[in-house]
């Protein structure tokens, strides 16, 4: 059908030039030819593969989508606010029908809404509607679109003009219909809801592409459009965009089969565990997940790496997405991925991403891309912008950040895969065409551990290769983590996989079966000795074990407990150097500090540079540093992360040590039989505590005796309780009920189950998919996949006497910044790096409120030009005074370089 009255429709207008439009039939004719070009040039083959339809059915499909998602713009409510930007085509249009409706309520008809109801009013199947409703990143209620053309026809068409509108909504339908290849509606696919999940994240794809007008340019108000422009006007569009955005995928071309081939990745020949993992990748018939359980500084990023290239290649992904548990430990593995990808074709480099809460902020990040500082983050396509051309930065937005090539993150953006946010299908689309990798796995509550299982149900129906990297898994998590990717119960439950205590360890099905090895050790084990000890014996027990010098690592439960600790040994060792690592420092000085540490006590660190040092930390020290003691203390703490603080000890088997160190021993600060530290009991619970405790030997055989003793403490039965302590009855039925209350409460928000669309045929469509919205903003889904209270983030800087904002006196010469107006881009980024994590207690529920009340009063008052600023719209600046030292909340905070941020409450006023 020809174009006749629908070339009379507006689709995009800048309503800073009313001489500049662009036709409705542009914009859809625009999205259908990326749409094609997606599939064709930028989509993996695992996610082709993923959708069930072969590849010119796809295409076909993509493209009637492309035309089809935005018909809801051809109704006179959304007509009505963009003509009277363009009086040229406003009085085109008059001529055929009025554009104003008394009766109209626009909020009731956004557009999307009004796509899908046009599309099952011409007898689209409800599925692909669906998706034309969901590509602004939210599905619609099936209610209110049932409504549509029942109670609001006064938005579709004024009294009595029914008949054009309809030709319009008849032409685009048929004009799409033929250029597709289809001659029938009744000849369109019907999908399943994760198929249509995945075409959505590619329609949110495509139209923010076709709406950017440095790809697609807006034409003169007095021409609609020529169908001889295409396809030369999409592939200019694609080429700037390729050129700019990087978009090809990955294509890994190489299995690594032999020593050689590894060595020329990674720079050594593998051992036994990343030998193990490459078998075990070359031998699969079919994506599958895959669980290495090895001791701490074995190498399983390696293994990892070499195992996600040869899966890639044999199972067409495009990418790696790479998890981890913090921000610190996504910044650490950093290094490592480059060095890889050093080795990989050209460009590689530019398709890594970064994609944490400060990711923008890494120094080592921004100089990789050599990127300018952003100015900018997603598009806002709120109603109200929705007819505006954007401009969008490809990649570096949160909502586009899994759609990169190569993506470290933390293990949160995986998360948000699960939760109930807008535009959730990107993270689909994203992580479908990937191998993903997750270490640390273990590390994890049952809160995250539920978003986490549910993420790998969804993985495991998308055929998504799954790398989960542990060093102290327990035997019963293992089986959880593979029956959900699998979303099944795989085997009996005694099945010898879900409880071998071998160790090194590696888990992997193929297909429905699932496979097991222990992995034979290639370097000698290694003995550690633990012996209890209390606070009091802490500073005699280091005077003793350093007295012919190294270094000594002291890891504890809490950021208090390790400033007090610090405290104590430098007024009880003042010959030695103490020095304090948390997550409570500034970001430029936490940076700081971690590179001192990995260049006194790291892999290259000499005896000179160790000696006399004592590191007091927190859980930091515990993941994924390589550093080296020679002799450490730790706060009692679980079994399996116990053991990974031992990892920190004499890590670097070849180095020489003093006399009394060259045993390994590993001191235990406890309290007692009858107590726990509190802080240690808040954070872990009691339980696994007293377990620990009653569990731990004398003497650890590593890595040996890593598995068994983990499975010990994780492993109890329903009456299990350790010997004469009917308190472990108790403290054993308060933990399982906690951790109930946390998987109920992560429940609420969960995306539905994939295999739930097969009992409920009903559901086959997007409809209703997010009717309960976990999070309306990134920072807050990040805290919606977290269990506890809301963190509070804010950029530390210094107020004078006379008024004016400066940075802190080390950081950038403690130069003073204006804040009668918005900082610079430069400027804003520095400003943005001082940034510092609130303790908890500024985050609790009855605190949060009244913490960000203040702070945010200060800020109008003194910095109110600063939310101008891009970079620091939103932030919350905490102003110190000279001292360093500010009041909030009932709370003086200190600053303190050595010690970080230090905090007590404010005695209250007499009578008060």
């Amino acid at each position: 059908m020809k174009l006749t009255y629908a070339r009379l429709l507006a689709g995009k207008t800048d309503p800073n030039n009313t001489s500049l439009w662009l036709p409705l039939w542009m914009h859809l004719r625009d999205t259908a030819e990326i749409m094609e070009l997606l599939v064709r040039k930028w989509l993996p083959e695992s996610v082709k593969k993923a959708t069930d339809l072969d590849e010119e059915a796809l295409i076909a499909l993509a493209r009637f989508l492309g035309w089809t998602h935005d018909l809801g713009k051809s109704v006179v409510a959304f007509q009505s606010v963009l003509m009277p930007l363009l009086p040229e085509a406003k009085q085109r249009m008059e001529r055929f029908t009025t554009l104003t409706c008394p009766e109209q309520d626009r909020k009731k008809t956004p557009h999307a809404r009004a796509s899908e109801a046009i599309l099952i009013e011409l007898k689209c199947p409800p599925g692909i509607a669906s998706i034309a409703g969901a590509h602004h990143g939210k599905p619609q209620e099936q209610e209110e679109v049932e409504a549509q053309l029942v109670s609001w026809t006064c938005n579709y068409y004024p009294k009595g003009e029914k008949a054009f509108w309809e030709s319009c909504w008849d032409e685009l339908f048929e004009t799409a219909l033929k250029d597709c290849g289809y001659d029938d509606p009744a000849e369109l696919p019907d999908l399943t809801p994760p198929t249509e999940i995945l075409l959505t994240g590619l329609l949110i794809m495509a139209d923010w592409i076709a709406s950017n007008t440095e790809y697609f340019p807006l034409i003169p108000v007095e021409e609609l459009g020529n169908e001889v422009a295409y396809p030369e006007r999409a592939e200019r569009a694609w080429n700037k965009w390729d050129e700019k955005d990087l978009t090809a995928p990955w294509e890994a071309q190489t299995s690594i089969v032999d020593e050689e081939e590894f060595k020329a990745r990674f720079g050594f020949p593998p051992n036994a565990v990343q030998a193990a993992a490459v078998e075990a990748a070359n031998s699969v018939s079919a994506p599958g997940i895959l669980i290495l359980e090895a001791q701490m500084g074995v190498g399983k990023t390696e293994a990892a790496l070499a195992a996600a290239e040869i899966l890639a290649a044999r199972f067409g992904a495009g990418g790696i997405f790479f998890g981890l548990p913090t921000q610190a430990t996504a910044n650490g593995i950093l290094g490592r991925l480059v060095q890889w990808a050093d080795n990989q074709p050209d460009r590689l480099l530019k398709c890594i991403r970064l994609a944490h809460g400060m990711a923008e902020l890494n120094e080592e990040y921004i100089r990789l891309q050599e990127q300018t500082v952003p100015v900018e983050d997603d598009w806002d396509d709120s109603e109200t912008n929705e007819h505006r051309v954007q401009v969008h930065q490809w990649f570096r937005g949160s909502k586009q950040a899994l759609l990169a090539c190569f993506v470290i993150g933390t293990v949160d953006q995986l998360l948000m895969a699960a939760l109930k946010q807008k535009h959730v299908m990107l993270r689909h689309l994203g992580l479908a065409g990937k191998v993903v990798i997750i270490d640390e796995c273990h590390a994890y509550d049952a809160y995250m551990n539920r978003y986490l299982d549910r993420a790998l149900e969804w993985l495991g129906w998308y055929r998504v290769p799954v790398i989960l990297l542990s060093a102290t898994l327990p035997a019963r998590r293992r089986a959880e983590l593979v029956e959900a990717y699998q979303q099944k119960r795989t085997s009996a439950p005694d099945a010898p996989w879900k409880t071998s205590c071998g160790y090194p360890l590696l888990t992997w099905t193929d297909g429905e079966e699932v496979r097991q090895t222990t992995i034979p050790l290639d370097t000698p084990s290694r003995t550690v000795q633990t012996v209890p000890l209390t606070e009091d014996g802490l500073p005699g027990f280091l005077c003793e074990k350093m007295q012919a010098g190294g270094c000594a690592g002291v890891i504890v439960n809490t950021v208090k407990k390790a400033q007090a600790v610090a405290r104590m040994l430098r007024e009880a060792l003042p010959e030695k150097e103490v020095q304090v690592f948390h997550a409570q420092f500034l970001m430029p000085d936490r940076a700081a500090r971690e590179q001192e540490l990995m260049e006194r006590i790291g892999k290259h660190s000499t005896p000179v540079r160790r000696d006399g040092l004592i590191v007091v930390g927190t859980q930091v020290l515990e993941q994924s540093l390589d550093i080296d003691f020679d002799v450490m203390v730790t706060e009692l703490c679980p079994m399996d992360l116990l053991l990974q603080r031992i990892g920190r000890l004499h890590r670097h088997t070849w180095r020489s040590r003093p006399q009394p160190m060259q045993a390994a021993v590993c001191a235990v600060l406890d309290t007692g039989e009858d107590a726990f530290d509190e802080g240690s009991a808040a954070v872990y619970g009691k339980w696994l505590l007293w377990r620990t405790r009653e569990l731990l030997p004398q003497t650890i055989r590593l890595p040996e005796e890593i598995s068994s003793l983990v499975q010990q403490v994780y492993g109890w039965a329903a009456e299990d309780k350790l010997p004469e302590d009917a308190a472990s009855e108790k403290l054993r039925h308060n933990y399982e009920l906690e951790q109930g209350k946390r998987k109920d409460r992560a429940e609420a928000y969960l995306v539905h189950h994939p295999k739930v669309y097969k009992r409920f045929p009903r559901l086959n469509t997007l409809d209703g998919w997010m009717a309960d919205e976990g999070a309306c903003s990134d920072p807050a889904a990040r805290a919606a996949v977290r269990d506890g209270d809301p963190s509070v983030e804010v950029l530390v800087m210094v107020q004078g006497r006379d008024g004016s904002i400066h940075f802190l006196p080390w950081q950038e010469g403690g130069r003073t910044v204006a804040s009668d107006c918005p900082p610079q881009p430069e400027e804003a980024l520095k400003i943005a790096r001082q940034k510092l994590r609130l303790p908890a207690v500024f985050g609790k529920e009855w605190n949060v409120k009244h913490v960000i009340d203040e702070l945010e009063a200060d800020n109008r008052r003194l910095l109110a030009q600063w939310q101008l600023s891009p970079m620091l719209r939103g932030e919350l600046v905490l102003l110190l005074d000279e001292t360093l030292t500010a009041h909030l909340a009932g709370m003086t905070l200190h600053y303190d370089r050595e010690n970080g941020l230090i905090y007590e409450k404010e005695e209250a006023d007499a009578g008060n």
